[in-house]
């Protein structure tokens, strides 16, 4: 087949494959999704590829001969077992679809490729010779503009609502494989869980479309309710059992970070640090600090003694610390804020009154009366 042939393939897999994974792809993707299709041609010194790189096609050519070694199913998987930890998940399906369509759509001619190399055998598509296409042939011509026509609607599905065309992941219906897009996704769009379960607790049906706030432990994930944040996973550890879960990509945003790394300071300055960051998007705390009789607020705060951990706690948990001093604290802010909006730098004022200093703890005992109003 021709080079621009394979471009088109290239760009007509990808665009399939993104609407069947739920990715929405940019133009740069596809662009790099039709330059990969030309890759497997290094095999042909007077290719395309072959050309600007005489130095590979030659050796390969006379060693291997074309449709061979680089139009292998062997060479498709550790193409993408090599740049899977390598590339961002748009630009890895991209390299992967382009670059596998090529033989794919050579079998289509008659001569085939050597798919299953080092076999000799030759893999054909279809089985009769009389519907393969030859090179520069009307059927070549057809089936390139067949391709690139049916690639602007599906284009336009997998940008216009991505993850709705999430076929693949809607067809398993495994929270696992939820955890797993959305932990490769994550940071440039809002996510949703659409969920088939139950509470873990009354038994009652969960079912429905909700908001992700993060992930929770190894394959669960915290999520918006009306009653408030709920874990979700397939155990009975969470509040809520996923007998399904798709994770549904939504609209951009953006994802910037804000760190707090201070000794003391009062629930009352840290509110007044983060009204300005809440007014620039949604504000969610990450991180531990210490302080005395701060109450649990499962799943967002955990109390370990004098010990605090955050999880995605929202500012409106600290509404309920009153006036104890907090301290040691290492929190990192998150905002998720709509893309191209401005977010202010955070200041906290580190306040000591009322704090006992580290070096006199150890001479207090718990229960006396001064050691608690202070």
């Amino acid at each position: 087949m021709l080079a621009p042939t394979h471009m088109v393939a290239g760009q007509a897999a990808f665009v399939a494959l993104s609407l069947a994974v739920g990715h929405a792809p940019s133009w740069p993707e596809a662009c790099l999704a039709a330059g990969a299709a030309l890759l497997p041609d290094l095999d042909k010194r007077h290719g395309v590829v072959g050309r600007l790189f005489p130095w590979l096609s030659e050796p390969l050519e006379y060693r291997f001969g074309h449709r061979t070694l680089t139009h292998s199913l062997l060479a498709c998987i550790v193409l993408a077992m090599l740049l899977w930890p390598l590339l961002p998940h748009g630009l890895w399906l991209a390299v992967v679809a382009g670059y596998t369509s090529h033989p794919v759509a050579d079998m289509m001619t008659p001569a085939g490729v050597g798919w299953f190399w080092p076999a000799r055998w030759r893999c054909v598509l279809p089985g009769n010779e009389r519907y393969r296409m030859r090179a520069m042939g009307w059927g070549e011509l057809a089936f390139a503009a067949i391709l690139a026509v049916a690639t602007i609607p599906l284009l336009g599905m997998a940008q216009s609502k991505p993850g709705t065309g999430s076929v693949i992941a809607a067809a398993i219906g495994d929270i696992a494989t939820a955890r797993t897009r959305y932990d490769a996704e994550k940071g440039n769009n809002r996510w949703s869980l659409r969920l088939e379960g139950r509470d873990n607790l009354t038994l009652a049906d969960v079912n429905g479309n909700y908001p992700i706030i993060g992930p929770w432990k190894a394959a669960g994930f915290l999520i918006d309710t009306e009653g408030g944040p709920q874990t979700v996973c397939r155990s009975g550890d969470c509040n809520w059992y996923a007998e399904s879960a798709v994770a549904v990509k939504g609209e951009r945003q953006e994802t910037l970070t804000r760190h707090i790394d201070a000794e003391h300071t009062s629930p009352a300055a840290l509110m007044n640090a983060l009204k300005p960051l809440e007014a620039s998007g949604e504000v969610y705390l990450i991180g531990s600090l210490t302080a005395r009789g701060i109450a649990a607020q499962a799943p967002s705060v955990a109390v370990s003694g004098d010990d605090v951990s955050l999880s995605y706690a929202e500012p409106r948990v600290i509404e309920s610390w009153g006036a104890r001093p907090l301290r040691d604290l290492l929190i990192t802010v998150q905002v998720r804020h709509s893309p191209g909006d401005t977010v202010p730098k955070l200041a906290l004022s580190e306040e000591t009154a009322g704090v006992i200093p580290a070096e006199l703890r150890p001479w207090l005992h718990e229960d006396d009366k001064f050691s608690r109003d202070r």
